[in-house]
């Protein structure tokens, strides 16, 4: 009787390796590949901010958003490294400006040498860190929002238009503006 038990789970395992190797199992999801690559971490570190669940999933949602239109790979439950480029540090839902969840609960100043970009006013909302010196992207940003030129002195970002024609230039760093209108803007090239 426990021969066959055991036979019958060799050809069990057997079966199973059989039918991943021909793919009779199906792609892995989004969801199992995700699980994988940290997203109980992620979630752990939202709990630990103390976010709902509903919270949790809320901010999610929109590092999902971000990744989807900026790419990069998330380093944290609120934060996305541009690899080479810069990162992305998303508002946690119902706080005001963006913070690293290390524990710090102050806001995340702009780094040196960086081009930070705010979704909201007076430096509020998700932030854009962006050291390279290339053409960004914009997506959505048809709202107010709010900038600080933090790069090597003198340096200057230029807001471009959908056709790359440049409609601001800022003031050489160190400057800041705590309200800009990012509707006509397409695309940022921080230098």
């Amino acid at each position: 009787m426990a021969l066959r038990k055991l036979t019958a789970s060799v050809f069990a395992v057997l079966a199973l390796i059989a039918a991943t190797a021909i793919g009779l199992t199906g792609p892995a999801t989004a969801a199992t590949s995700a699980a994988g690559n940290g997203q109980g971490r992620f979630a752990a570190q939202a709990k630990q901010a103390g976010l709902t669940g509903a919270e949790a999933k809320q901010l999610q949602t929109s590092v999902d958003g971000y990744l989807a239109t900026q790419g990069g790979t998330q380093v944290a439950a609120n934060k996305i490294a541009l690899p080479g480029k810069g990162e992305i540090v998303v508002a946690l839902p119902g706080e005001r400006q963006a913070r690293d969840l290390t524990g710090a609960k102050t806001a995340r100043a702009c780094p040196y040498e960086n081009f930070c970009m705010y979704t909201g006013t007076n430096y509020s909302g998700t932030q854009f860190n962006l050291w390279r010196c290339q053409t960004y992207d914009l997506s959505n940003w048809n709202y107010p929002g709010s900038w600080i030129n933090n790069q090597t002195p003198g340096t200057r970002a230029r807001f471009l238009d959908r056709n790359y024609n440049t409609i601001y230039t800022t003031p050489g760093a160190y400057s800041y503006s705590s309200y800009y209108n990012w509707a006509p803007v397409w695309h940022v090239i921080p230098c």
